[in-house]
């Protein structure tokens, strides 16, 4: 088990280095992003969040392998990161299950909330999902707060994760409304559509 904390590195800021994409799982077109794997949804970001582009990459999780496309947005010191993902290798174990669900514009969600301590700061150093909000004008800064949420396919070979984070004081000391205002904000900036053929 990682220590508290540092599982946001492997399953958010993945912690190895990328290798070449040959891949793109997402078509974004400003604040809309549709995801083109298997887990087929349309995200929506309303517009006061400036777009800080698209990252493409292949990284280890949890020894496996992942193709990770990603885009991030981000209003002052909040952001809503967007990924879609499958196994390189397809065994289907993606599943979420045990995790608290929620609706998100009536579509069914596993939620988790993780927190990265300042004392990570050095962990993220060579970063590559850091390095790139931060090259592309986020201020990340610890403590700081995640709330995702997470789909995966009907395989459970793909998945997309909608994030919303925020510098928060201390990780060991959430409060309710901090929470509340996060949901509140995920419901006034995010709308959520799964696809159909």
């Amino acid at each position: 088990m990682l220590p508290r904390g540092m599982t946001l590195l492997a399953v958010f800021f993945f912690s190895t280095q990328p290798s070449a994409a040959f891949h793109d799982y997402i078509d974004r077109n400003s604040n809309t992003v549709t995801t083109t794997h298997q887990a087929a949804y349309r995200v929506s970001i309303i517009e006061s969040y400036e777009p800080l582009g698209e990252l493409h990459h292949r990284q280890e999780s949890n020894g496996r392998m992942f193709k990770v496309s990603f885009a991030a947005f981000s209003k002052g010191s909040d952001i809503v990161l967007i990924h879609a993902e499958t196994l390189e290798e397809p065994t289907g174990i993606l599943d979420y299950g045990h995790l608290d669900q929620v609706k998100m514009d009536g579509v069914a969600v596993s939620i988790r909330e993780q927190c990265v301590p300042a004392e990570a700061e050095a962990a993220l150093a060579d970063n590559p999902e850091a390095n790139f909000v931060k090259d592309n004008g986020f201020d990340l800064r610890l403590p700081f707060l995640l709330t995702q949420h997470l789909i995966t396919s009907d395989d459970g070979n793909a998945e997309v994760v909608i994030s919303y984070g925020r510098g928060v004081e201390d990780c060991d000391v959430i409060s309710e409304s901090i929470r509340k205002d996060i949901r509140l904000r995920v419901e006034n900036s995010i709308t959520l559509e799964r696809l159909t053929d």
